[in-house]
């Protein structure tokens, strides 16, 4: 069976709304107390600011922006994965590892349609 390339371009848009919708949903409650001296607030706004990032990559003709947020993601989510790793693989592990597979991809792939 031979894949469906002509959805690929719907495919990534879904990946890109995913993401977003991840990053509010997990990051939404520490984004309200506006505690800009905690870092755990500085690395949430910085990964929902490149979320939104590649959002807005994905209208631009070239892909810098994509991929510069894709960078931004994986960085970030690898550093939480990294803090957070305790020995085991846990339910907070597993769920770092959506949000770093789609920023690598976007990191990888750009705005490749």
């Amino acid at each position: 069976m031979k894949p469906f390339k002509s959805a690929k371009g719907f495919a990534n848009w879904l990946l890109r709304i995913a993401l977003a919708s991840i990053f509010y949903n997990l990051y939404s409650n520490v984004l309200s107390t506006m505690a800009f001296t905690n870092l755990s607030f500085l690395v949430a706004l910085a990964i929902v600011v490149f979320g939104f990032l590649l959002l807005i990559g994905g209208l631009m003709a070239k892909p810098t922006l994509t991929i510069i947020a894709g960078l931004g993601i994986t960085l970030i989510t690898v550093y939480k994965i990294i803090i957070s790793f305790n020995g085991m693989f846990d339910h907070y592990l597993v769920s770092q590892l959506i949000p770093l597979a789609i920023g690598f991809y976007f990191l990888t792939n750009g705005n490749d349609r």
